[in-house]
């Protein structure tokens, strides 16, 4: 006889097991939070600063205006807006790149050894001095980076490591520099110049006696042109600069005995720098003077009175050949 309930079945249809899908859920759930977790701890600088209501203010330093306000900063902002523009001035020339206008005053009044140059001279010294070298390669320290600051000017020192060949003499030099650059109130470069040399090497290389043959001598391929009669020579390009009789002390002390201050500029409290661009002739006579960059107010006029004024300077000069040559000066106007 058969004792098996008949509706044994339908009972199993209608109460089916069900698996327990918590552990799917937490598991979800965990995952999810491991995520947020890690993408706080990656991309936000302090995770706890969302849940605050503190706002924290945030100062913004424009790279391409560096120090053009530098009157307003800290020096710690002031110091890393001058790493920032340092590295970007040499990661440029490292690019070959080499545009002054980014860099530099429109009246540079030192580059190495150089004096008074606009763009155009700024950047044929530069790139005849690269043509001179090969292999070239500049580190600067980031730690040795000093500076100061005086009326909205910056004054920064800093050492570079530079390694270079020079192909003309065979000669692998290296070498600890100093630099000194100084910045103006627009944020430019006035002044760059090399104030002190550590750890100096020149070695010099034997000739390839595989491209010369020993029962020739060895000669330069690159011919020296004779200076042209009536050709007008760049400051970068004479081996003797033009000069005031006495030098830079005497020609202040003509500037300083000559300069009328003018009344309008006096009145209206003008000062500044004129720059004037003129020609020293073979025989040291000045000749084409013009205002570069002027202040008004009768100080352009003035200054191009007393550089006409000049007695005779000393011609600059090629092979011991003297020669017309350009030249740039600045004349301060201050008031006492």
């Amino acid at each position: 006889m058969d004792l098996t309930p008949e509706n044994n079945n339908e009972e199993n249809e209608k109460d089916p097991v069900r698996s327990d899908r918590s552990l799917w859920y937490m598991a979800i759930g965990l995952g999810l939070l491991i995520l947020v977790m890690g993408y706080l701890t990656l991309f936000v600088d302090d995770p706890w600063s969302i849940f605050s209501n503190d706002k924290t203010p945030v100062t913004v330093i424009d790279d391409n205006s560096l120090l053009d306000q530098n009157a307003s900063m800290n020096d710690e902002q002031v110091r890393s807006s001058l790493v920032k523009f340092i590295e970007a001035f040499y990661h440029d020339q490292r690019r070959g790149y080499f545009d002054p206008p980014s860099y530099f005053a429109p009246l540079t009044e030192t580059f190495y050894n150089y004096h008074n140059l606009d763009y155009t001279r700024l950047k044929d010294i530069y790139w005849k001095r690269m043509s001179q070298v090969s292999s070239f390669s500049r580190t600067w320290v980031v730690s040795s980076l000093e500076f100061s600051r005086a009326n909205s000017k910056i004054t920064a020192t800093y050492w570079a490591k530079e390694r270079y060949f020079r192909p003309s003499v065979r000669q692998q030099y290296s070498a600890d520099l100093k630099y000194e650059m100084r910045i103006n109130e627009e944020g430019k470069i006035e002044s760059l110049t090399v104030i002190e040399t550590r750890n100096e090497s020149v070695v010099q290389l034997a000739p390839d006696t595989i491209s010369t043959p020993p029962d020739e001598e060895f000669t330069p391929d690159i011919a020296v042109e004779a200076p042209a009669e009536n050709k007008i020579y760049d400051m970068a390009q004479v081996e003797v600069e033009p000069e005031f009789n006495g030098g830079q002390r005497e020609l202040s002390k003509y500037i300083a005995s000559s300069l009328k201050y003018p009344a309008a500029a006096r009145q209206n409290n003008v000062q500044g720098k004129v720059y004037l661009s003129f020609i020293v002739e073979k025989d040291g006579s000045i000749a084409d003077v013009k205002v570069r960059q002027g202040i008004g107010s009768g100080c352009d006029e003035e200054a191009v009175r007393i550089l006409q004024g000049s007695p005779a300077w000393k011609p600059g000069s090629i092979k011991g050949a003297s020669v017309r040559t350009y030249c740039i000066l600045p004349l301060t106007f201050q008031l006492q």
